[in-house]
C-alpha cells in the first residue's frame, strides 16, 4: 500500500477515535448563592472532558465561559491528537516493513 494512502487511512481512523478520549478542556463557572442573602460569588475552574460530552453541554454554557473559543481549542486538540496517532501508526508500519525486507 502506498504511503499517503496508508497515512490517510490511519488519520481517518484516529479522527474517529480521539473524540472519545478524555483529553479536552472546559472552563467551568459556578454561581454560588449565600444563604443569608448577602450576594454571591462566581467560582471558576477547569474540567477534563471528552469532546462528545463537551459538545453535548455546549448549548448550556454561559457567554462568560467563552464556549466558541474553547470549542475551537478542543477541535484543534482533536486534530493534533489524531495527527500524532496517525504518525505513530505510520512509523510502526514503516518499521515493520523495513524489518520484513531485511
Amino acid at each position: 500500500m502506498k504511503v499517503p494512502v496508508r497515512f490517510a487511512i490511519a488519520f481517518a481512523a484516529a479522527l474517529a477515535l480521539v473524540p472519545f478520549l478524555s483529553l479536552y478542556v472546559e472552563r467551568t463557572m459556578m454561581h454560588v448563592m449565600f444563604a443569608h442573602g448577602g450576594g454571591g460569588a462566581i467560582e471558576w475552574g477547569w474540567r477534563r472532558r471528552t469532546l462528545s460530552s463537551f459538545w453535548a453541554d455546549y448549548q448550556y454554557m454561559r457567554p462568560e465561559q467563552d464556549p466558541g473559543f474553547w470549542l475551537a481549542v478542543n477541535v484543534a486538540l482533536a486534530l493534533t491528537y489524531a495527527l500524532a496517532l496517525a504518525l505513530i501508526v505510520h512509523l510502526a508500519f514503516h518499521r515493520a516493513a523495513r524489518r520484513k525486507r531485511g
